[in-house]
């Protein structure tokens, strides 16, 4: 076993290779550090549920602090693309560099167009791939019209009731013959041949290390397990296979050939109780001053057994939950404060309205005697970014009277009132 860390000095490891270890920059984030971020996190999770925001636009508040979101849209949708479309943790945008790799390992056959019959799936093949040679990036719905697609809906509901062109064109996403050009602003997928939509040299099928040798699934998991490895800078084997969901066995060979080389080095963490392997480039910092709302999809809570090793943090999603059995709320961010998890705030952006509304606000036993105050700046902060004009506490959690009392100080711009 290598080097002994306290839980502390893994906690700053994480948040430092996260990106979140310190205050953010004041000023606006550039569209550069906007990719620098990106290239950080290796890949960033989509989500359709828009109760707040796009949990995809989150991550990168939550690390810079404002910025423009069509910055970030630009990413993925404009060429050279800093940032495409594929199934990795979940749906994610990827680095264009791990598109190969992922392809090589994702097998998420499971919209149905396997079990159409092969006549029609086939047909329907050649025929979106044909228009999508010849045409703008399209939508399903778009292609649906296009290829004058007729059909009866299903009644069973299967599949979310997609038609077949939906269900083929999935396919062919998760095969990753055409890809995400970008997204509508009812977030549907624009989809277009992916050689059209990677930039050019990520689409061989070749070692990033020697351009002469084909990838084959051992260096493709090697790549993705050395790139999960410096955006979580310590972990378990499960931990560094959860990032791009991976086969466990071919994370632990891929750990054990970056341990050889140097790259990964094995450690033990008090408190944690499982062999552990930290990037070997990774310093360990002195202290923690970052401050943030992390999204419930954010990659530093991916894995909630890390999560709970880490930060004494028990997380659950309570989205499908029935509202009688939630504990914390419908849509709850975690509060990071310097190493803590402070508090979890159950939150909603009332666009019509604009307002900021604050459902529930429940501190952690450990959360530092300053958390109201640094999470009433942190609301602030995310109302003005999302353009609300009003931030509404209701009386729902143990911080929730403190937070709305730091909101209302006399200085501030914002009135608080009850969630109706």
């Amino acid at each position: 076993m290598g080097a002994a860390l306290s839980l502390s000095q893994a906690r700053r490891i994480a948040l430092s290779a996260q990106g979140l270890i310190g205050p953010r920059p004041k000023a606006p984030a550039t569209a550069r550090a906007l990719g620098r971020t990106f290239e950080r996190l290796q890949l960033v999770q989509i989500d359709s549920v828009n109760v707040l925001v796009r949990s995809h636009y989150l991550p990168f508040f939550s690390r810079l602090g404002s910025y423009d979101r069509e910055s970030l849209d630009r990413m993925s949708s404009r060429s050279p693309r800093r940032m495409v479309e594929y199934w990795a943790h979940e749906a994610s945008f990827i680095r264009p560099e791990h598109f190969e790799a992922l392809r090589l390992w994702q097998k998420r056959d499971w919209v149905g167009a396997s079990s159409l019959a092969p006549e029609v799936r086939d047909e329907l093949t050649e025929r979106i791939l044909t228009l999508l040679a010849s045409s703008r990036p399209l939508t399903a719905a778009q292609l649906t019209q296009r290829l004058g697609h007729v059909e009866e809906r299903r009644t069973d509901n299967w599949g979310w009731n997609w038609n077949a062109v939906k269900r083929v064109v999935s396919h062919l996403f998760e095969q990753g013959i055409v890809s995400s050009a970008g997204r509508t602003a009812s977030f549907e997928r624009r989809y277009a041949l992916t050689a059209n939509v990677l930039p050019p040299g990520n689409l061989t099928g070749r070692s990033q290390d020697d351009p002469s040798v084909r990838l084959d699934r051992d260096e493709a998991a090697l790549a993705l397990t050395r790139a999960a490895l410096r955006a979580h800078g310590i972990g378990t084997v499960r931990c560094f296979a959860d990032y791009f969901r991976l086969p466990m066995k071919a994370t632990e060979a891929a750990l054990g050939e970056l341990v050889r080389t140097g790259e990964a080095e094995p450690v033990e963490v008090r408190g944690w109780g499982h062999t552990l392997f930290k990037d070997a480039a990774a310093g360990i910092p002195r202290s923690a001053g970052g401050r943030a709302l992390l999204s419930p999809f954010d990659s530093l809570v991916f894995e909630r057994r890390r999560l709970e090793k880490l930060y004494g943090f028990h997380y659950r999603i309570e989205i499908y939950t029935p509202a009688e059995r939630r504990r914390y709320g419908y849509y709850v961010l975690p509060f990071l404060l310097g190493e803590t998890m402070a508090a979890r705030v159950d939150l909603k952006a009332d666009r019509t309205s604009g307002v900021l509304l604050v459902h529930a606000v429940h501190g952690e036993p450990d959360a530092p005697a300053e958390t109201a105050v640094e999470l009433a700046q942190e609301l602030r902060l995310l109302a003005d970014w999302l353009q609300l004009d009003d931030i509404r506490v209701a009386d729902e959690g143990s911080l929730a009277l403190p937070v709305a009392r730091a909101l209302g100080n006399p200085d501030t711009r914002r009135r608080v009132s009850p969630v109706d």
